[in-house]
Order: C-alpha cells, then sequence, then structure tokens
C-alpha cells in the first residue's frame, strides 16, 4: 500500500515539505503529517462547500457564517503550508492553523446552540492535531484549552444562556450526524496515516539498522568480513564442534611484497590489490565458508568441514592458482601471490586466538619455504 501511494505523496506532499539538513526521519514523519492533513482539511472544505449548496437549504445568514468558516479555514491552510515550506517551523505553522481553525469553529457554535452545537465534536481534532504534528506537551495544552472552552460553555448554559441557531430543527438531525462523521473521519484519517508511517519508518529503521550492523561486522574497503565478525564465526563453529562435532579449519594468507607495491605506486594502487585480492578469494571459496580481512594485507578463511590435511593442501595450492593471473589497475599489469598457513581445530587449538596464532606461524613456516 506504501508503494502505492509513494507516486501521490511525491506529486502532492514533497514540493511543500520544508528543505531542513539533518532531518531525522521522524521529523520528516511530522512534516509529512502536517502537509497532508493540510491538505485533507483544504480538500475537506471544497467537499463541504458544495454538499453547502447542495444538501442544505440554511438562511442567508447561515450561508454567510459557513462562508466566513470556510474562507479562514482556508486562510489558516494556506498560510500554515506557507510557513511551514518557508521557515520550516512545523510548531509554528500547526498552531496558526489550529488558532484559525478553532476561530472558525467558535464562529459555528456560538451560531449553532452553543453547547449544544452539532459541531462541537470536531473539537476533538485540534489536541490529536497537535499531538501528532507537534509533540505530546503541545496535545497537552490544546486539550487544556478545549476542556477550558467547554467548561465556559457549560457554565454559560446553567446561567441559562442560550445561542440561537442557523440550523433548523428538520436538519438539526444531519448536522449532528455530520459533526460526528467529520471527527470520526478525521480519527480514521490519523490513524490509517499513521499506521502507513510506522509501517514505512519501520522499514527504514530496519534498512539502517542492518547496514549498520553490515558496516560493523565487514571490511570498509573489500566488503569481506572483518576481524571481530571473523571472530565471532570461528567461535560458533567451536561451538558447533564441541556440540556435534563438526571440523573446521583455519587459512591464513599473507600478501607476499604488498608493501613494496604501497611504497612504490602509491595506496590507490595498493587498495586496488587487496580489492581484487579478496575478490578472488571470495570466488574460490564456497558460499559457506567465511573470507576475512584481518587488518593490512592479512586475510583468513573460515573452511567448515575440512580439517584432512591433504585436503586442506590442495585447497591452498587451488588459492595459489587463483592469484596467478595479473591483476590490472590503471592499465598497468601486477603480479601477486601470498604465503598461506593453516590450523585444524581441535589440533591445533581450541580457541580462536590459539588457531589464528597457529595459523600465523604455519604461514610464516611457509613464506621461508617450509611446511608443517
Amino acid at each position: 500500500m506504501t508503494s502505492r501511494l509513494a507516486p501521490l505523496k511525491k506529486a502532492l506532499i514533497d514540493p511543500w515539505l520544508p528543505r531542513r539538513p539533518g532531518s531525522t526521519n521522524i521529523q520528516k514523519y511530522r512534516d509529512q503529517f502536517v502537509v497532508s492533513t493540510l491538505l485533507s482539511t483544504f480538500l475537506f472544505i471544497v467537499i463541504t462547500t458544495i454538499l453547502n449548496h447542495v444538501l442544505f437549504d440554511f438562511s442567508a445568514s447561515g450561508k454567510t457564517l459557513f462562508g466566513i468558516f470556510s474562507a479562514l479555514t482556508a486562510v489558516g491552510t494556506v498560510s500554515a503550508m506557507m510557513i511551514l515550506k518557508l521557515t520550516g517551523r512545523r510548531s509554528l505553522a500547526l498552531n496558526v492553523f489550529i488558532c484559525t481553525l478553532g476561530i472558525a469553529l467558535l464562529l459555528i457554535t456560538l451560531q449553532s446552540g452553543g453547547l449544544h452545537s452539532p459541531a462541537n465534536p470536531t473539537a476533538i481534532i485540534f489536541p490529536v492535531l497537535a499531538t501528532m504534528g507537534i509533540g505530546a506537551t503541545a496535545g497537552f495544552i490544546w486539550t487544556v484549552l478545549i476542556f477550558l472552552a467547554g467548561c465556559t460553555l457549560f457554565y454559560a448554559d446553567l446561567q441559562g444562556m442560550h445561542f440561537a441557531t442557523f440550523i433548523t430543527q428538520e436538519k438539526l438531525g444531519f448536522a449532528i450526524f455530520c459533526g460526528l462523521f467529520t471527527a470520526n473521519s478525521f480519527i480514521m484519517f490519523i490513524i490509517m496515516y499513521s499506521d502507513i508511517s510506522l509501517r514505512t519508518l519501520r522499514i527504514k529503521f530496519e534498512e539502517e539498522h542492518n547496514r549498520y550492523i553490515h558496516l560493523a561486522l565487514h571490511d570498509s574497503l573489500t566488503g569481506i568480513a572483518n576481524r571481530r565478525h571473523f571472530i565471532n564465526e570461528i567461535e560458533r563453529a567451536i561451538f558447533n564442534a564441541k556440540l556435534v562435532g563438526t571440523p573446521f579449519s583455519v587459512l591464513f594468507f599473507d600478501l607476499n611484497h604488498f608493501k613494496k607495491i604501497n611504497d612504490s605506486v602509491g595506496h590507490h594502487i595498493g587498495d586496488g590489490v587487496l580489492i581484487e585480492f579478496a575478490k578472488r578469494l571470495r570466488e574460490s571459496t564456497r558460499a559457506s565458508d567465511i573470507v576475512a580481512r584481518l587488518g593490512g594485507d592479512e586475510f583468513s578463511i573460515l573452511l567448515l568441514g575440512l580439517h584432512d590435511i591433504d585436503v586442506i593442501k590442495q585447497k591452498i595450492s587451488s588459492y595459489s592458482a587463483a592469484l596467478l593471473p595479473p591483476i590490472h589497475i590503471e592499465n598497468e599489469e601486477y603480479h601477486i601471490s601470498a604465503s598461506i598457513g593453516y590450523a585444524v581445530y581441535p589440533k591445533h587449538g581450541s580457541d580462536y586466538e590459539s588457531l589464528l596464532k597457529a595459523a600465523d606461524q604455519n604461514m610464516y613456516a611457509a613464506k621461508r619455504g617450509k611446511t608443517d
């Protein structure tokens, strides 16, 4: 439903939103809510004006009063939208709108029965608008103001002060229905808008949450797992091995002569080499295994289910072969190789530190031309 409403939102709501730098999703949601409410109010005025001429047979004074109400509400709506658009002050814009609407509603109330006016149920709009558009404090203030206005009308009624009404007895039932319908329609609009907006915010929150989790667990340059993520995966593999006996091994990679590349042609070329190196490791690794950059030019791979030394050495040979083709960066060729060591759980260690240390030592032995 949210995606279906996106074109309508983009065409009608977004042009009126303030260009406020650094706005949070909550601020944007409230800005959108205010604009949606103002536009809905303007549409409501148009519809009720048409219905007034079609369904109601008001006296001349009644039509004049309704015309004043429509004009005041329209002025308040346009003023609030311009304030929000030009200044970004949502609180000021909404308070201007509510004040104008309140004055218009008060005129209708005083001319349609006072405490017994069919327009009274629509007063619930004010605190709800203030709460949703500004905050709980504003909603509380407007609730108190509406309560005080109601107490004033109640006191006036107790004192025998009766207000004239332009609504005929025949139309009173329909007028009461219109007041209730307006209040309930507004509440329904709030519920639907809140539901759609909250679902949108929830999706955005989940996307942001997943993005931050990914950034926290992956290397920013190569996109593969970082050291923290890799250690977590080793500890998980150790837990599974103790629980169900699933074997695994760890490979440790160190690029040969990488410092020479960095020093001779620059770090941007070195970054390109690291990115390509990580890509080749991923392409040569099963989807169930974990490829990680531990830092600098040191990489590691968690091989789940592999503990046979001969099979591991075959994997090492396949990785070495994957590194043979030259890397092309900025129309230049760079040949890379890596020294590779391994460690098998639990033969070479029972925790991640001892496994990584054993694989690192095995790698240095391979770099010196020895084998384990």
